[in-house]
This record gives C-alpha cells, structure tokens and sequence, in this order.
C-alpha cells in the first residue's frame, strides 16, 4: 500500500507532466493524499507546492477543483497542528502559519491596518541602530534622561517607552513614535531602516498565504494541450495587446492588496507595489490564464528621469512572477523573479508577456538585463543555464568580446551534440549586462550618463552650490519653456523639482522646435501627474538630437 510521503514523491514528479495518462495520474495521486492525514513539516511544504503548480497549471476542471479542495483540507491541518509543529512551518507563506520579515515603515503601516492585532514586533537585528537614537526625537523635552540613557538595550529601552512587554505594543509604540517625528515620508523611510526591524505576522485568517493570495477577475484556463514549450517569440512579443481591463476601485485595490501580500510572505517589497494606489495601477488579461498588474509609483517617490513600473503576473489569478522595468525613452531595464511553486510551468511565455507588455504599454524596444538575473552571486543561475534562456529571445551581452563568445558558444551546441557551454564560461557571461533591441534605433543613452554628467557640470559651473545651480534650471524652463513656478499646481511642482536640472543641463534649449518646447513642458510637469502619461510623453521625444554636446557622443 502507498504511504503518503510516497505519494508525495509521486505527486512532485507528475504535477509538471503533460501526456494522454498524466491527468488520470494525478488524479488518483490527490484521490489517495486527501485520505490521509497531514502532519509532518516537509510533507506538508511538498504537498503545498504541488498543489500552488496544479491550480496554476490544471490539466483539467476537475484537478483544479480537487486541488483547491486539497488546498482547504491543508490549511484547516495545519490550523489544527500543536503549536510546536506549526513554529515549524514559519515562513512558508502556509495559511496560519507564522512570517517574519523586515518591511519599510509605509508597509507595516499598512498591515497593520488591513491586519489588526496580527502584527507584532520580532526583534532588533544587531547591526541596526539603538531605537533611541532616533525615537529620542518623538520624546517630550522632559524626558531628557531616558532619551539619552545607556542603561537599556533596545527591546528593553522600547518596553520602558511603551509601558507594556507585549509586542503588538512595542511595535504600536514605534509607530505612534515615528508619527511624531517631524520629518517628510522619505526621511521617515530612511530613520526606520535605519533600526532594522523584524515583524512578525500571525494570521487569524486564511486569506493572507500563497494559497489563498488569489482573485478571480475572469475564467481559468485548463491546460488540456499540455504545456505551452516551443513557439515563435517575435510573434508573441508583437502580438497586438489587448486593452488595459476596466476596474472598479475596489477590484484595483484588491490586486493591490494581493501583491503586496505576495511579495511579504517572500520577505521583499517593492516601491512600486508598496508606493502604488488605484490610479496608477494597469491590468492586462493575457492568454494562457495569465494577467499582469503593472504598478507606478505615488509622484513625490518616482524616479526623477526613468519610470520605475513594477509588475506582478498571476496564473489563474494567483501571484506567480514578479520584478519591474526601469524605463526612460525607448530603453527599458528589466528584471523578473518567477515563485518557486510556478518554475517548471511556461517560463519561456510568461517571460515573453512581459516583454510585450512594456513594449507595447510603454514603447520600450530595447531591453537589458543585469547579470544578477542569469547567475551573478546566484549559481542556481548558472547551474540552469539561465543565460541561454535570454539568449533564446535575442539578448545578447553588452561587451562586444563577450557577445563574441556567445555567438562561439552558441554555434557549438548547434553543431556539437551534447555540447554545454561550461561552469565558468557561463560565470565569465554574469560580466556584462544583457541586451535585446526589438527597433531601428541605436542603443539609447544609460541615464546613469545623465546623471554623472549632471553633477559634473554643477561642479564645473557652480563649484558645488547647487541652489545657485537650481535657480539657473528654474530661470531656463521660465524663459525657454514657459513654466512658471508659481502658476504650477502641487503635482506640476514635483515634475518641475525632478525634471528641471535635467532640462537644465543636458539639453540646448537654443535649438527647440515650438513643437519641441511644448512637448517638454508636458513632459516635466506630467511627471508629477500621471506617470503612465509622462511615459508616452517621454518616448515620444527625440532625446538624442536636443542633448548638449558633452551628451550627444554617449
């Protein structure tokens, strides 16, 4: 008779199977598991992801089905578990299940009013600052002595503040304390990171986990054909995208919620989806049961020339990918993290989705990746030969000798059988950043360029002052633009704070168009706007030709 780590071992190796047996095999796989009692830690983690795969990928109805009901029986399992043996299972994302992780002050805000009375604090890392160093500030004057006190350490000194040694309210107190500090939202930011703080969320509810973290915007898809492996990339990168889904408020708040909730369960965030509210969130259904949720970020925290769009990509409406694109002009920096429990589904698609939607989303032709993504510091990286899936969409590394070794490697695993480009040569490729060019156009400029360049010609022309340099920016885009400062609204003046040494330094006004002027007063003040709009306004603009000439040869 078959035991149930058995079956798990079998399940593991079938969920990923598409063939005229396979549904019936699992099938009678999850037939035999939901007979049998959960109990054991790696059991239960292997079974979970087996059934995350099999909602994402069902070869049919009836298996997505048994697998959601699986997915029930598990979470009430474990919610029934002695304490004990759920600790054990901390971090795993499992409904009732513990996540500890260390969040910016904005999301722990958040959780904890979408979450009350299930966020707490954790700990103190060691190599954080002592919270009285900052918190002294949101002090009354008369407790100088406490402020400045060495007798405490910092859950100690924290419990004093509070009053209380529960750490719901330790973690309130920093809160209410930060609250008080006189300081914008970005000083906030940086003081809080500064403390390195861990929290630790208890749910009350299923709801916040992987296999619960789903919604259901439209049908699932049933992968009756199998698994989607060969196909022409071009075709589907230029495939016409469909129009962005209309929302309501609540539903773009929902898909907002859930990728946050994603992302934490994973101990990351990102400022996109942290940053990001109904108005500057984009849908897209795709085929295959896929959807993407592209976020922007709130004005006052957008980058100053790029645009920082994150994504998050569901199958059958639960989280499976996730990463951003930074984007200036027709250039976008890339970079995708697909979950665990997804890897061995449509990797290669879901990778060409994203290329087209910010292609066709944002006029973004060229695309790079940077090494990290194909085996940087990450030899799960280079062991999969990761580089070779970029290389499969046309990317290719940016150092000219590299491509050059590219193209050698490439043409001898089609001549050679058997041929696999080594450990090391794969290593050498993480040396350069990878790149792909779907336009006519040369490679556009890195606005790192812009950058240095920008601090170059403050140091050259104001030795330093950058109020004096910012008084110059300002008086050019009143005099060349015809942006006045005190006819611009509070959004307009962010684009103009972001935008104006940009304007100010790298491009020679004397050589505009009405066309052009006109074109880059949009461009500067939807910056603080609608950043979707800034980004059509942005790739509409023929950079290369307005630059100074120190930037016209980069």
């Amino acid at each position: 008779m078959i035991n149930l780590k058995q079956c798990i071992s079998d399940l593991k190796e079938t969920v990923s199977v598409f063939s005229e047996t396979s549904a019936a095999k699992k099938k009678e796989l999850l037939v035999v598991c939901a007979g049998m009692k959960l109990n054991s830690k790696k059991i239960i983690e292997q079974y979970y992801d087996c059934l995350l795969f099999l909602l994402g990928y069902p070869e049919n109805e009836e298996l997505y089905l048994l697998a959601k009901t699986e997915m029930e029986r598990l979470a009430e399992c474990v919610k029934k578990l002695p304490k004990d043996k759920i600790a054990q299972l901390e971090r795993t994302g499992i409904a009732y299940t513990q996540t500890q992780a260390a969040n910016s002050y904005t999301l722990i805000n958040w959780l904890l009013k979408i979450y009350p009375g299930q966020v707490s604090l954790h700990s103190f890392d060691e190599t954080g600052v002592h919270p009285k160093e900052v918190l002294r500030h949101a002090l009354s004057e008369m407790e100088f002595e406490f402020a400045f006190t060495e007798k405490f350490n910092p859950i100690k000194w924290l419990e004093t503040a509070a009053g209380s040694k529960n750490k719901k309210d330790l973690l309130l107190c920093i809160i209410h304390l930060f609250d008080r500090i006189e300081a914008s939202d970005l000083i906030k930011d940086q003081l809080f990171e500064s403390l390195k703080i861990y929290i630790s969320v208890i749910p009350k509810n299923k709801e916040l986990s992987k296999g619960f973290g789903n919604f259901t915007l439209h049908k699932n898809y049933y992968h009756t054909n199998g698994l989607l492996k060969k196909f022409d990339e071009r075709e589907v990168i230029n495939k016409k995208l469909p129009a962005p889904k209309k929302l309501s408020e609540s539903e773009k708040n929902t898909i907002i919620e859930k990728a946050r909730i994603a992302l934490f369960l994973l101990n990351r965030e990102t400022e996109p989806v942290v940053y990001c509210n109904a108005d500057g969130l984009l849908f897209y259904e795709l085929e295959h049961g896929l959807s993407i949720a592209l976020f922007s970020i709130l004005p006052q925290r957008r980058l100053p020339l790029e645009s920082y769009i994150g994504f998050m990509m569901f199958k059958n409406g639960y989280p499976m990918a996730y990463g951003g694109g930074w984007l200036f002009g027709n250039r976008s920096l890339l970079g995708i993290n697909i979950f665990e429990s997804f890897r061995g589904g449509e990797s290669a698609f879901v990778f060409c989705q994203l290329l087209r939607s910010y292609k066709q989303s944002f006029g973004a032709n060229y695309f790079e990746v940077e090494p990290y993504q194909f085996g940087k510091n990450n030899p799960e990286g280079i062991q999969s030969g990761a580089f070779w899936f970029y290389y499969r969409f046309g990317f290719r590394p940016v150092d000219a000798e590299l491509k050059k070794l590219a193209l050698e490697e490439a043409e001898k695993i089609q001549s050679t059988k058997g041929y696999r480009s080594s450990y090391d040569t794969l290593k050498r490729f993480t040396n350069s950043n990878l790149s792909v060019n779907f336009g006519a156009q040369p490679q556009p400029i890195n606005p790192s360029i812009i950058s240095d360049h920008i601090t170059e010609e403050i140091k050259l022309k104001f030795k330093g002052d950058r109020s004096a340099a910012e008084k110059y920016c300002i008086h050019k885009l009143k005099t060349d633009l015809g942006i006045e400062l005190n006819k611009t609204s509070k959004e307009e003046k962010i684009g103009i704070a972001k935008l104006s040494f940009f304007i100010g330094f790298c491009l020679d006004t004397t050589r505009l168009s009405s066309s052009d002027k006109n074109k880059l007063k949009d461009f500067v003040l939807e910056k603080g706007r609608s950043e979707f709009k800034y980004i059509q306004i942005c790739s509409s603009i023929n950079f290369k030709k307005l630059f100074v000439e120190g930037l016209q040869k980069s």
